[in-house]
């Protein structure tokens, strides 16, 4: 698979100690990777550098075959990668309003937003809630909202930290349907999870972040086999 952006020499510290000390990480094409870790050992951090929305002490960002300092290379991450929170922030206006909000921030015409918003109901399942206000919805409708409006803005990466948290079993099935579906749709997928066991079955590969590193891990194959999926 081919590369869609590396990481290298990635540290963070916070309040003194190091958090995060990774030699390499890369997010391949057509991907969809676990990552796992006990809580308070930096999985949303590390996402929330992922996407270029928090800075490293330093880092060495290859996107697009090219070596980028951390100010531009943020500036490229936040248009190929998109970071969906456990609980996505929805604003206090319609489910339309809230898929359209990030086409309407790259102005796209009137026209191309209506069809292209019409097209993320349905493939969301959710054009009957699409005048209800977002913030009215279940737990599973809100994320299914949320995933909609990340879909829409077509990126290339796609960051879920602990996605299914607190959904009944029906709002999981309809979560990992989804995910699925993104990674059909070409879109490759980094997860944050305490429980790899529930998500095993959509991924290609699972990395553990342990003392600031990262491991890969045993995962099942098709075949049933257990093996070490090299990563990187």
């Amino acid at each position: 698979m081919n590369e869609i952006v590396r990481y290298s020499a990635l540290r963070k510290t916070v309040n003194g100690q190091l958090l995060l000390d990774i030699d390499v990480l890369e997010i391949h094409e057509h991907s969809c990777v676990a990552l796992s870790g006990r809580n308070g050992v930096g999985k949303s951090t590390l996402m929330r550098i992922i996407a270029g929305l928090e800075s490293p002490d330093s880092v060495t960002v290859m996107l697009g075959g090219k070596a980028l300092p951390w100010r531009r290379a943020c500036q490229r991450l936040r248009t190929h990668v998109i970071y969906l929170h456990q609980q996505p922030y929805l604003f206090d206006r319609s489910v339309t309003d809230n898929i359209a909000y990030g086409l309407r921030q790259q102005k796209f015409s009137i026209k191309e937003i209506s069809r292209k918003v019409s097209e993320a109901l349905d493939w969301a399942g959710i054009a009957h809630l699409q005048m209800r206000n977002a913030r009215e919805l279940s737990g599973g409708e809100r994320q299914r909202v949320a995933f909609a409006r990340a879909r829409i803005l077509s990126p290339r990466v796609l960051l879920l930290d602990e996605p299914t948290t607190n959904m009944d079993s029906e709002a999981r099935e309809q979560a990992y349907r989804m995910i699925k579906r993104l990674k059909e749709d070409g879109v490759s997928i980094l997860m944050a999870t305490h429980e790899f066991h529930t998500v095993a079955h959509l991924c290609d590969a699972h990395l553990s972040l342990e003392s600031g590193s990262l491991r890969p891990q045993l995962i099942d194959t098709q075949s049933g086999e257990r093996k070490i999926i090299p990563y990187g």
